[in-house]
């Protein structure tokens, strides 16, 4: 008997664990990552305008659906490599240095938004993405806070460079 209490007891605090630490989490978070690419402006604004392409350069998304425009603008419903789905709406698109996506569950509650801004940087351009976000549940605040922040940026920063051949160097 002692044992099943141990077998049982140990996920259960690790559970709770979790959910304290991310209790202490921020609920909203802001985070800024670049790279300097050796394409200019208008080239990658471009490719990060063509969402239908998207699938063809990211390693995360499988599946690009347009959608109806979200209080008239244009809206997607974007599908992992994992199987989650999420909306996608162009919010601002100021070519070829800006372009703003807010990103929520399909029925459920905004997540944030993307703000990618492009600029001349030498013969390519600078690529800023800044994710200004809202995790209300603590238990994926703390899975979030654990795997990183900026991960999800990072890891598009790093497919983006390396479709047009070039080696991410991401800060």
């Amino acid at each position: 008997m002692m044992w099943l209490l141990i077998i049982l007891g140990i996920p259960a605090l690790l559970l709770l664990a979790l959910l304290v630490f991310g209790s202490l989490q921020p609920v909203t978070h802001s985070v800024t990552r670049s790279l300097t690419l050796k394409q200019t402006p208008e080239t990658v604004f471009a490719v990060l305008d063509n969402v239908d392409q998207l699938p063809s350069w990211s390693s995360m998304v499988v599946k690009v659906e347009h959608i109806a425009d979200r209080d008239g603008r244009p809206a997607t419903r974007q599908t992992t490599k994992f199987g989650m789905s999420f909306i996608a709406t162009t919010m601002e698109r100021q070519p070829p240095f800006r372009l703003v996506g807010r990103v929520e569950k399909e029925g459920g509650p905004v997540w944030g938004t993307w703000t990618y801004t492009l600029a001349p940087d030498g013969g390519g351009c600078r690529v800023t993405i800044t994710e200004d976000g809202e995790m209300k549940n603590p238990f994926f605040r703390a899975l979030g806070r654990l795997r990183g922040s900026d991960t999800s940026i990072k890891l598009q920063l790093a497919d983006l460079a390396r479709k047009f051949g070039e080696t991410p160097d991401i800060r």
